[in-house]
């Protein structure tokens, strides 16, 4: 089977678009919406309707920015007969998960960047087709694995060599590729948790998923920084440096100005004698040191003459 570019064209049956999420449509969606998501209702039921359920996997979707995220979708497929004879009413209902493809510049609406991010996505596609055949299930897989590159060229068709059909061709599976297709309303929406919740709606009511209230998804910002660091610097450590250098600095003022007066007064003989710094250490008197030590020195030397004069004249009488 021929693999075709996932398509909704506006103001015409096909448009190029990828799969979004959206509300039920009608009440047949509805009751394919409330049964199992996995349980295949494949086959024709009463009044010529068709029912099917197919599984979709490793698709991903270009936003109108490019590869933005990947999906995996169950989507229920309901045929209708239509008004008129050949006529057919084809509903599609896509439910899934999608994953953002991190570090692109990507996000569906505005082309902002995107983090990784996981969500919900939901869609309705509703197609009017005229075929001479009748819709049958025979030549439609339970399951595609769609198995799409988002490095490659930006064109599904080629990057997504195992999608069958594209959204808006998918009634050719059941009819035949000679089936006249017209495209209808549609809504995917897609919603992630994180953030505080963020949508985007891809919509024929909205622009195509382009007007200012259909949202975006960018995943989520980095959180501000914390206000706590500041407060360190500018209290604790600030304290630290004005408190303690101001006691060491009283201690010198204190000790420098009464220990040496009070020592200097109280015993000058010392002062010569055990004090090798200061400015001199003068005694009361304001005599030298040196004339001192000088005085000292004579009288010592005088005293031992004397007595060795004393015993030479003991000895020699």
């Amino acid at each position: 089977m021929q693999t075709v570019k996932h398509s909704h064209q506006k103001g015409s049956p096909l448009k190029i678009r990828t799969l979004t999420v959206g509300a039920l449509a009608g009440g047949a969606l509805a009751l394919a919406a409330a049964a199992p998501a996995l349980a295949d209702t494949s086959g024709s039921v009463p009044g010529g309707s068709v029912k099917d359920t197919v599984h979709i996997v490793n698709d991903v979707d270009s936003g109108h920015h490019g590869y933005w995220a990947r999906l995996n979708l169950h989507r229920s497929v309901t045929i209708t007969p239509g008004d008129t004879d050949g006529s057919w009413t084809v509903r599609l209902h896509d439910q899934g998960t999608f994953a953002t493809i991190g570090g692109t510049a990507n996000s569906p609406r505005e082309g902002n960047r995107v983090r990784g991010v996981k969500g919900t996505v939901t869609g309705d596609y509703t197609l009017t087709v005229d075929s001479a055949t009748p819709p049958s299930t025979k030549n439609v897989g339970n399951r595609y694995d769609y198995a799409c590159d988002v490095h490659g060229t930006g064109d599904r068709g080629t990057d997504c060599p195992g999608m069958p059909a594209s959204t808006s061709d998918w009634p050719k599976l059941y009819f035949g590729p000679d089936a006249q297709i017209t495209g209808g309303a549609y809504q995917w929406t897609y919603h992630t948790a994180s953030c505080g919740g963020q949508t985007w709606t891809d919509a024929s009511t909205n622009g195509d998923g382009t007007d200012a209230d259909a949202g975006d998804i960018t995943g989520c910002k980095p959180c501000p920084p914390s206000t706590s660091p500041s407060s360190s610097p500018s209290g604790s450590p600030s304290q630290s440096p004005s408190g303690g250098p101001t006691s060491p600095s009283a201690s010198p003022s204190q000790s420098g100005s009464a220990a040496p007066s009070s020592s200097a007064s109280a015993q000058p003989s010392l002062t010569p004698a055990g004090n090798g710094g200061g400015s001199g250490s003068l005694p009361v008197t304001g005599t030298s040191l040196g004339l001192i030590a000088g005085g000292a020195l004579a009288l010592l030397g005088g005293g031992a003459a004397v007595l060795v004069l004393t015993r030479r004249r003991r000895t020699q009488s």
